[in-house]
């Protein structure tokens, strides 16, 4: 069993604290539903769970970056995406690993699945059967281009691949390794009418269930950044972003069904068995008809769940014409079931189009509800729907029967670590950016009896966010102190801690844990201006996050620690 080491790169501050609640717990009414939320940031390696009245009951903390999808087991586990040391996308989704971590933060399961012509990213659920399915980077290089019929004029200078994507089922071999049981390819249900000569020719819109090749222009084509499986039916739902459609295609089929076009219970092995959203993606009708403007987070709504077996959709809604605004929806699917042979029959129109579904609830709030980018939703046992504006941090569940915000959630926990309340939330991204860096992929929220939680210790254990307290005080913006990175870090015992101030005063240096509470006491005295060192010794903490903070009168400054064993 080895322990959790991480590097994260730490900004020193000089903080403008603002009076009024800017993180935390903002809403929390009758009608809300109780339980326990998710709290996993995306630029921060820990998660938290959060009670109702917004205080953690606990923490897990990382020994590797971000990736994206962070889901609870049933069993008290958490399944998670991150960052491998081999990843080659430094952008949205970097990933390249999957792996399952215990209640107590330890690592079940590591796997590392990324070559330079592949890599796991966004998302990942576990199965029924405990089997994890995953969503792939598959690239393709210029000669398999020409092949499949693209046309290769399209690839920007200097640009010569094109990321298609894979669906892969692994079954995990502890401790690192795991065989892979099932996969689906985009790359084997491709259709052009480009090239004669080539593989895949044929009328695109005719051919709706297969996917146009030359929709890609170079580099990352279809962007997979959501999954989510239908047990009854043996069907896989997916958002495909970047051609802002969501796609339905067949479990059932085995492999070597899933690269042809028939076979499996559905009869079509692993053509889309439906598709919606944006049908000029397949030829067929007009930029009116287009419903979705840049996808994520499909989500098939459990049975015993009101709406079961509705499909839900977050719509981001950075591709629509004029204001910008994101709506979740609620979608009846337009298939009848086969009562017999347990098959579904999805319908097309005399247009040869494929049927739009039934919107059955969505929420959208123009001016007060957006996220370019992540996000999810989920049902809730009494009815409400649990939304994540993913790109501020804002969690909020949404009343069933009036539509009002019931309970309302503002991650607090930045790049850094967590931000003391009222701070501003520091932007992800160029100057002027929506995106946060409280940012979050989702947060699912567990009820009281998940079996996940069953035996655990969830007492409170304090809010996340920093109190602005006689402990921590409200700072100016004069640069008066400097707090330096701690060596080394991470460290196992013993760390050196060099700061500077540039004025006399009395000087508080101290270690803090995630919740908040000062842990270990550095210095409390009187500093005449200068360098200092001081030596951190760890002994008796436990290993995980913490914070060094420096005060000096209205001054402060902190950075982020992690010790390991």
């Amino acid at each position: 069993m080895f322990r959790i080491a991480l590097v994260i790169s730490a900004l020193i501050t000089n903080l403008s604290v603002a009076q009024q609640q800017t993180v935390g717990l903002f809403v929390n009414e009758q009608d809300a539903e109780p339980g326990y939320t998710l709290i996993a940031p995306m630029l921060h390696p820990a998660a938290w769970l959060v009670d109702m009245e917004g205080q953690a009951v606990h923490m897990w903390v990382f020994s590797s970056a971000f990736g994206a999808a962070t889901r609870l087991l049933s069993n008290g586990q958490l399944l998670r995406t991150s960052a491998s040391p081999h990843s080659w996308m430094t952008g949205g989704g970097l990933g390249g690993r999957v792996e399952l971590i215990d209640w107590d933060g330890a690592p079940v399961w590591q796997l590392d699945y990324v070559s330079e012509d592949y890599m796991l990213h966004h998302d990942v659920l576990q199965m029924p059967n405990g089997n994890v399915l995953a969503v792939v980077w598959d690239r393709r290089g210029r000669d398999s281009l020409v092949a499949a019929g693209f046309d290769v004029s399209k690839l920007p200078a200097g640009e010569e691949h094109v990321w298609s994507e894979r669906i892969v089922e692994f079954k995990p071999i502890l401790p690192d390794s795991a065989t892979i049981v099932w996969e689906w390819s985009a790359w084997d249900h491709l259709v052009q009418d480009f090239d004669p000569a080539a593989r895949n020719y044929g009328n695109v819109k005719d051919k709706l269930q297969r996917i146009d090749i030359n929709t890609a222009t170079g580099g990352d084509w279809l962007h997979f950044n959501a999954i989510d499986y239908n047990e009854e039916l043996d069907l896989i739902a997916i958002s495909v972003s970047f051609l802002s459609e969501i796609w339905v295609i067949d479990h059932s089929t085995t492999t070597e069904e899933a690269r042809r076009n028939y076979g499996g219970r559905m009869g079509s092995g692993g053509d889309l068995l439906y598709r919606w959203g944006n049908p000029q993606q397949y030829r067929s009708r007009t930029a009116d008809d287009r419903s979705l403007f840049f996808n994520h987070s499909v989500y098939w709504i459990p049975e015993g769940l009101p709406g079961a077996g509705n499909l839900m959709v977050f719509d981001n809604g950075s591709e629509r014409e004029g204001e910008k605004y994101s709506t979740v929806l609620e979608l009846k699917l337009p298939y009848y079931e086969d009562p017999y042979g347990g098959t579904a029959f999805f319908n097309l129109d005399v247009d040869n189009a494929f049927s739009n579904p039934e919107v059955i609830w969505s929420y959208a709030a123009p001016g007060n509800f957006y996220s370019d980018f992540v996000s999810g939703q989920q049902r809730l046992p009494g009815g409400n729907t649990l939304i994540a504006e993913g790109m501020t941090g804002r969690i909020f569940e949404v009343d069933a029967m009036t539509g009002n915000i019931v309970w309302e959630y503002i991650n607090p926990v930045v790049q850094m670590g967590p931000l003391v309340q009222g701070e501003p939330i520091p932007v992800f991204g160029p100057p002027g950016s929506l995106r946060q860096q409280n940012a979050v992929f989702r947060s699912p929220k567990y009820s009281e009896d998940y079996p996940g939680l069953a035996g655990r210790d969830l007492s409170p254990k304090g809010f996340i966010e920093l109190p602005t307290s006689s402990d921590l005080p409200v700072v100016s913006v004069e640069a008066s102190v400097l707090l330096h990175p701690n060596y080394p870090n991470p460290f196992a015992r013993t760390t050196n801690i060099s700061f500077r101030i540039a004025e006399p005063g009395h000087v508080r240096l101290g270690i803090y844990d995630a919740l908040g509470r000062r842990v270990i006491e550095l210095a409390d005295g009187a500093y005449a201006a200068g360098e200092y060192t001081v030596t951190l010794n760890a002994e008796g903490l436990s290993p995980g996050v913490y914070f060094c903070r420096l005060e000096l009168n209205e001054s402060m400054a902190q950075r982020t620690v992690v010790l390991v064993r």
